[in-house]
């Protein structure tokens, strides 16, 4: 029993000082290595293939060419997005570009009533466009008040006005256009003050557009 145990100690002695003796110099240990990439043979492609494929992007080519115009191709691009600086400088401000993109959205939304009427207000818009840029302006200067309920009295502030359209221009503007309207007989205007000289402050439509 004790040569037992003496054998069974000396092997033990003997794995552990194995296990911690380096390898000899000169022997290599085994290590697993794997395989080196291969390059993977790729057949090219047949003269049919290449004939197939150029014949479809033709056939797709023409075909784009000759489709019905969409939506988007009609309307404007997008507008490019505003920089930090102007977003502070003008807060809360809507850029024409982007009420147009608010109006065609909303163009979307509104009852069949208001997109019946767009198209006819759009003709109209356009043919002031063309008159140049005083005709626009009175175009729209009466467009804006046919659209805006009077007070008890019948006429429409020029304040209630100018943050309709705060675009205009009050003095190179505005008021030149209400002074045109009111010599065509279109509108009235009116003023607290008894100077002759003194801006209008109240405006009475004689004319709906």
């Amino acid at each position: 029993m004790n040569a037992l145990r003496d054998v069974d100690d000396d092997a033990a002695t003997t794995v552990m000082d194995r296990s911690a003796v380096p390898p000899q110099s000169g022997t290599r240990m085994s290590v697993a290595l794997s395989e080196p990439p291969r390059d993977t043979i790729v057949d090219p492609p047949s003269a049919w293939s290449c004939a197939r494929a150029f014949m479809g992007a033709m056939v797709l080519r023409v075909r784009e060419r000759f489709r019905k115009a969409r939506l988007s191709d009609r309307l404007p691009p997008l507008p490019h997005p505003r920089s930090a600086r102007a977003t502070r400088v003008s807060a809360g401000a809507v850029g024409h570009d982007e009420r147009g993109e608010m109006l065609l959205l909303e163009l979307m939304r509104v009852d069949a009533a208001y997109q019946d009427a767009a198209i006819f207000v759009a003709n109209y818009a356009g043919a002031l466009r063309r008159l140049g840029d005083d005709a626009y302006a009175e175009g729209l200067l009466h467009f804006a008040l046919s659209r805006m309920r009077a007070d008890a009295d019948g006429f429409v502030s020029v304040a209630r006005l100018r943050d309709r359209l705060p675009e205009l221009s009050y003095s190179g503007a505005l008021v030149p256009a209400l002074l045109r309207l009111q010599r065509g007989g279109i509108v009235s205007l009116s003023s607290t003050s008894r100077d002759p000289g003194s801006r209008p402050e109240r405006i009475q439509l004689r004319i709906p557009l």
